[in-house]
């Protein structure tokens, strides 16, 4: 399950955090391509975003995300999340395709057609994230520029993702997600999202969902 609190930025820094808060030492620049794939809605229509990610020194992945867990709202969302790695000779990883099969999809039919419908080209800036728990999440400052074969072509924002790492316990993941919110909720430059980044570029490039 992937946990995550989501904010837009006007500026493209780690916004000041709150007391008890801090961050490690910055980790490198990564360059994300991201494109999502799918044939004639089969995937959206199952419930589910079919990711290929391309990063910097690091294998092809393909990643599986459910829509939104329901009773999640405001910037903390919850997803199913599987991503993977194809062994050789594999064109989807065999957990993704036997979890679309299980869905409905068409898997034999769909394979070969999939297209991209839409591209997220980002500049991420990581760090790891902790408080007197111990580290928490990875948070990331992101540059994200979305592109579709639809007449309005391109959109750009920047964001703060902070993504909770797994082995965190429950109580601990939901005081700092609460403490977090209202902290950034009033801070200048910075918006309480909730959306996701390709939730967020479908609807401004009026991709149908």
């Amino acid at each position: 399950m992937e946990r995550e609190l989501k904010f837009l930025l006007n500026h493209a820094h780690i916004p000041a955090l709150p007391n008890g808060y801090h961050v490690a030492e910055a980790q490198p620049t990564l360059h994300l391509l991201d494109e999502y794939l799918d044939y004639r809605g089969q995937i959206l229509a199952a419930g589910w975003r079919l990711r290929r990610r391309r990063s910097d020194g690091e294998a092809l992945r393909y990643t599986l995300k459910s829509e939104r867990t329901a009773g999640t709202s405001g910037p903390l969302s919850e997803r199913i999340e599987i991503e993977r790695t194809p062994e050789q000779n594999e064109e989807l990883p065999s957990e993704i395709m036997a979890t679309l099969a299980e869905a409905g999809v068409d898997v034999a039919h769909v394979l070969d057609r999939l297209q991209p419908y839409l591209t997220l080209r980002q500049e991420r800036q990581p760090v790891a994230l902790s408080n007197s728990d111990g580290e928490l999440a990875l948070l990331s400052v992101d540059e994200v520029r979305a592109g579709a074969p639809t007449p309005e072509g391109e959109h750009r924002w920047t964001e703060l993702e902070i993504e909770f790492l797994t082995a965190v316990p429950p109580e601990a993941r939901d005081r700092a997600a609460s403490e977090l919110t209202a902290w950034f909720a009033v801070q200048p430059g910075v918006t309480v999202g909730g959306e996701s980044k390709v939730d967020r570029a479908a609807r401004l490039l009026s991709i149908s969902r």
